[in-house]
C-alpha cells in the first residue's frame, strides 16, 4: 500500500483482495517524511476489521523514524475472497509523516 503526500487520519481507500488462501507474516511500515511531536500509528484490517487485536501491536512510526519493520498481527489468516485496507490512526502533530509505504508480507 503506498500513501503519497502528508498522511492524514483516515480509512483505507484502497483494497487487496486475496483469491487464495494465504497467512499474513509481518507488517512493515515505512515514510519518506518522519513524523515530529507524535508518531504515526497505522492498522491493517480484514474485511473492515482490525488485524490488532493488541492496538499496542500496531504498525508504529517513532517520532523522527522512517520505519516500523516488525509488527505482527494478531489474526494472521486470510481465507480466499478476503480484503486488506489500512488505516491511519495518527499522523505527527508539529510535522506530519508524508510518502508512505505499508508492506504486508505473508505466504
Amino acid at each position: 500500500f503506498t500513501i503519497p503526500g502528508d498522511l492524514v487520519v483516515g480509512t483505507g481507500q484502497a483494497r487487496l483482495y486475496f483469491n487464495e488462501a494465504v497467512t499474513v507474516l509481518n507488517v512493515m511500515a515505512s515514510v519518506g517524511t518522519a513524523p515530529t511531536g507524535a508518531t504515526v500509528l497505522f492498522d491493517l484490517n480484514k474485511n473492515g476489521t482490525t488485524m490488532f487485536s493488541t492496538q499496542g501491536n500496531r504498525p508504529t512510526i517513532a517520532i523522527s523514524g522512517f520505519s516500523d519493520l516488525s509488527s505482527t498481527p494478531d489474526v494472521t489468516a486470510i481465507a480466499a475472497g478476503d480484503y486488506l485496507t489500512v488505516d491511519v490512526d495518527q499522523v505527527g502533530s508539529t510535522i506530519t509523516g508524508a510518502d508512505a509505504t505499508v508492506i504486508v508480507e505473508y505466504y
